[in-house]
């Protein structure tokens, strides 16, 4: 009796055509919110407990990006899946998730204000409710490097630390979380805490603006780091 040939996976039972869904509909919000235009920016997910990443391809444009377009790749970088070049940041973003166990989604935009503080190299600190509890503490900038190089990806490790959030110098923000739609939550909330950190500071003539308090940002570094702790898929 010759045996049965196992039905295919649906994409609800196929971690990387889910994933792949995904990064399609995170890189469409991306654009609705303005935080970037045409190819810019790059979003990841780790593939459940695969070892492998689906990862955006290289100049393809986000309003006409299709499931089948995102690449799936080895965390050494080996091309698994897909007929296209991966993005040129596939080096930064393997090298965040060798670097955090914690993060499973990795969403770099080229957001205007966030921008503009890694151009001034200015780093973005605490000055919301919300902040330390998704971003970790203040965002650092990255010494700046190349796009697309091993040294890029080492400086972006470096700043990010153990926070949720990065500046890359003269380049634009990275952030991470568990699940690709909190890592798009951090991008956007970075981009609004970098607009109104940039507004008060102009209008109190490039003063020093006020943070949260000492004691609320110990608080808010407890629900951070046991936010961490949670199983994420």
């Amino acid at each position: 009796m010759s045996k049965k040939t196992p039905p295919a996976k649906s994409a609800s039972t196929n971690p990387a055509k889910l994933a792949k869904g995904e990064i399609v509909g995170i890189c469409q919000s991306m654009v609705s919110a303005g935080l970037v235009i045409g190819t810019a920016g790059n979003v990841s997910q780790r593939i459940g407990d695969t070892g492998s990443v689906a990862i955006t391809p290289s100049s393809k444009d986000y309003s006409c990006l299709d499931p089948d377009d995102i690449m799936v790749v080895s965390l050494d970088g080996e091309v698994l899946e897909g007929d296209r070049n991966p993005s040129i940041e596939t080096p930064m973003h393997l090298a965040v998730y060798k670097a955090r166990p914690d993060v499973s989604a990795v969403v770099h935009t080229h957001s205007v204000y966030a921008t503009t503080l890694a151009v001034l190299r200015l780093p973005l600190p605490p000055i919301i409710d919300e902040f330390v509890v998704r971003l970790g503490g203040q965002v650092e900038v990255a010494k700046y490097a190349m796009p697309g190089t091993e040294e890029l990806a080492r400086n972006a490790i470096e700043a990010l630390g153990p926070r949720n959030g990065v500046l890359l110098a003269n380049h634009g923000p990275l952030c991470c979380a568990g699940t690709l739609h909190d890592a798009l939550h951090n991008a956007q909330l970075l981009e609004r805490a970098a607009q109104i950190y940039l507004i008060a500071r102009a209008a109190i003539g490039l003063k020093k603006v006020s943070t949260i308090s000492t004691e609320a940002q110990a608080e808010q570094q407890s629900m951070f780091e046991m936010f961490k702790r949670v199983k994420r898929r």
